[in-house]
Order: C-alpha cells, then sequence, then structure tokens
C-alpha cells in the first residue's frame, strides 16, 4: 500500500492534534490504568456490546471479587456468570473463565505475545487480540472498533475497512506513539464523531476533516466517499 504525500500529511496532523485533545478531554476508565493483562482482558471482555459506564461497574465488580486471574479460575463459571447477566452478556462468562485458566495453564500465567496464539483463547477475537498486542505485550499493533473505523472514514473521506485502517495507523504512526493515537480515536468517535449529531464544531480534526459540517452536525462527504486507492 502507497500512500500519497497528502495523506501522510493528514495523518501527521492527525497525531498532533488528537493527543493533544485526548490529554485534556480523553475519558477515564480504571482499565486505562496499570491493571496488567487480567485487567485489560477483564475490560475487553465486558466492553462487547456494553456501554463503558455499565461495562465500569462490573469491572469493578469482577475485581473485587476476583482480585486474581487465579481467584477467578478457581471460582469457575457460575459466580462470574452472574455479574455478566447484569449485562446480558452471560456467555461472555464461561469464554472468559476458560481463558483466563488456559493463560494460567498453559502459558505460565503470561497471556502469549503472538496474534495467532492469542486467536485461539476462547472468546478472542482480531480487535481482542489487537488490544493485548498493543498494551498487554508493547507491541506496535492497530486496533479498529467502529468509533475508530467511524473517524479515519471520515476524516480522510475514503471507504475504508478495520483491516486497511490498522495498516495506515500502523504504517503512518511512529513507534511508541501509537497506542496513544488509537484511544484518543476510540475517545473521540464515542463523544464527538458520533453516529449521529456529530459535534464537529468541537472536533480538533475538523480543520483537516473531508466530511466536517463546521458548524456541528455532519452533512455527509462533501464529494462523496472515495474508494481507498492512495
Amino acid at each position: 500500500m502507497k500512500l500519497s504525500s497528502d495523506y501522510l500529511g493528514r495523518l501527521e496532523f492527525l497525531r498532533r492534534v488528537l493527543v493533544k485533545w485526548f490529554r485534556e478531554f480523553g475519558r477515564k476508565f480504571p482499565w486505562r490504568g496499570e491493571v496488567g493483562w487480567y485487567g485489560i482482558l477483564l475490560a475487553e471482555f465486558l466492553l462487547v456490546r456494553t456501554r463503558s459506564e455499565v461495562a465500569e461497574r462490573a469491572f469493578y465488580e469482577l475485581l473485587t471479587k476476583f482480585p486474581t486471574p487465579e481467584a477467578l479460575c478457581s471460582a469457575g463459571v457460575a459466580p462470574v456468570r452472574g455479574i455478566f447477566e447484569k449485562i446480558g452478556l452471560p456467555s461472555r462468562a464461561e469464554r472468559l473463565v476458560a481463558t483466563v485458566c488456559r493463560v494460567l495453564k498453559d502459558y505460565s500465567g503470561e497471556p502469549p505475545c503472538d496474534y495467532q496464539e492469542l486467536l485461539k483463547l476462547p472468546g478472542v477475537g482480531d480487535y481482542i487480540a489487537r488490544v493485548m498486542l498493543s498494551r498487554v505485550c508493547g507491541k506496535h499493533a492497530a486496533f479498529v472498533d467502529s468509533n475508530v473505523l467511524r473517524v479515519l472514514s471520515r476524516f480522510l473521506g475514503l471507504r475504508l475497512s478495520a483491516s486497511k485502517v490498522a495498516e495506515l495507523l500502523e504504517r503512518s504512526i511512529p513507534e511508541g506513539e501509537l497506542l496513544d493515537v488509537n484511544v484518543a480515536l476510540l475517545d473521540l468517535g464515542a463523544l464527538v464523531c458520533r453516529p449521529r449529531k456529530t459535534l464537529c464544531s468541537l472536533c480538533p480534526l475538523s480543520p483537516g476533516c473531508s466530511t466536517s459540517s463546521g458548524v456541528g452536525d455532519l452533512q455527509g462527504h462533501r464529494e462523496g466517499p472515495q474508494d481507498f486507492a492512495v
């Protein structure tokens, strides 16, 4: 994939502006602190199709009842399912317990830092695997949800897949900065560049955005989104 100088320049603008915005306006969640692989894994299993504030309550409850991976593995599925039932995701409990127990048993208590190995864990797909690679293993890996995909597609005015967005970020953001940019994109998509009622007037990327209305309400792509061919 070859990027034109125009797109590279716009992605550099995104990197500089977005991190500054995030330092002031980024959301604060307990799983963004020093919670280790166990806390990160708990959060990602909870955040599937769940609002962040709902997941946050369940996160605290899980850590209170099962403060270590050993405690959760020993407890078994039933008590963990009780917490997941409160957020409408009871089936995630069994997969979470299976994954935590497998990490303890098969990987000496530390999750593998290999993408294919991570995908072998129950309930771990592309997104969670990439989160683990980035946040636990410190690898240069982007994780792309609907928020990140929406922000980059609108900003560049391109029809993009999640895999293309991940590739764009990994190629254009310097080593050591990708995680900060990635999390900032998550928050911008959740708080400002929303699916509807987009707050363009509050967006730090608005000056360089292909689709910004500039008046606080997305009007649509100015010239229509272009296929990804840069």
